[in-house]
């Protein structure tokens, strides 16, 4: 029984090296990104069983993603390949100036995925089907294979994570309004910033989106802001968390760290407020480093033991 099953597009991230703009870099480092692949590291070094149904091309860049994962102890079994070009993104380091992201995706491998691709007895016997908004966004096969998972998922009563995860580079606010308040009426777990909440549920009032998201069915509704306090509603019980802080050196991929440590930490059954915790230092300690995956932490079925680093 897997603990996790995730489905989504990994990406090659170029990350500039000497400047803090791509329009002037010359020098690039390599390294393997993407929300739900993040998840799946992220929860593999928490010591769980994870899952992570993609699409890579038949290239060299495939073959990084390949390497990659499997040094992380992410199993590829359910990693295919095809003729189209393994996804990427190009940006600068975000210290000088903020982070821009350009995407190499549109046609990628993983946006050719189909429904057919997911293997229907795993999912059933997972723990968690963990999905975000980017893997509806990249095409709508990709959406499609989304979809079924969810109908799979709670057909057999594997609880659903959602993380919004709204990338306007991907799709419209109206394309992301329309299919994430759908997928919402079927989730238990949704996760999201409170501009991304006010995209999907409509209302300039953060307190608002949340009590409608939980009006949908979703039991356990967290908001995130930055390194502000978070907004939770628990099955009605309201209430907020400051974030744990450490120095920032790059935020990206904190988010998916932060929905890893959460969701490992409801595995574990730990309680709630312990599993929130966990996963706001797994967010820190990866904002803390350059990149997604040197920050992130080390555990034991699913409970943080030491934190990550080179």
């Amino acid at each position: 029984m897997a603990d996790i099953y995730t489905l989504g597009e990994p990406l090659i991230v170029f990350l500039t090296d000497d400047q803090d703009d791509v329009r002037t870099a010359k020098k690039y480092s390599i390294s393997v990104a993407g929300a739900e692949a993040n998840v799946a590291v992220a929860a593999t070094r928490l010591g769980l069983d994870v899952v992570f149904q993609t699409r890579v091309g038949a290239d060299q860049l495939g073959d990084v993603v390949l390497t990659q994962l499997t040094n992380e102890g992410v199993a590829v079994a359910h990693v295919s390949r095809n003729d189209a070009f393994t996804g990427a993104l190009v940006r600068n380091r975000g210290i000088s100036s903020p982070a821009n992201v350009t995407y190499l995706r549109k046609g990628s491998a993983a946006s050719t995925m189909v429904p057919a691709d997911i293997d229907e007895a795993t999912l059933a016997s997972s723990k968690w089907l963990h999905i975000t908004g980017i893997t509806a966004a990249i095409s709508e096969s990709a959406k499609s294979t989304l979809l079924k998972a969810v109908e799979i998922a709670k057909s057999n009563q594997v609880k659903i994570s959602l993380d919004l995860n709204i990338r306007k580079k991907l799709w419209s606010d109206e394309n992301a309004r329309d299919t994430l308040a759908k997928i919402a009426n079927e989730i238990d777990l949704i996760i999201g910033g409170v501009k991304e909440f006010e995209l999907v549920f409509g209302s300039v009032d953060p307190e608002v989106n949340l009590q409608s998201a939980m009006s949908k069915g979703v039991t356990l509704a967290i908001m995130t802001n930055g390194e502000g306090e978070m907004r939770i509603c628990d099955h009605g019980n309201r209430f907020n968390f400051t974030p744990i802080f450490r120095t920032t050196i790059d935020p990206v991929g904190s988010g998916d760290a932060f929905a890893a440590g959460l969701l490992s930490g409801l595995i574990a059954n730990l309680p709630l407020l312990d599993a929130i915790k966990q996963g706001s230092e797994c967010g820190a300690l990866t904002a803390s480093q350059l990149g997604d995956w040197p920050g992130l932490p080390y555990g034991i079925k699913g409970i943080m033991t030491s934190k990550g680093g080179n």
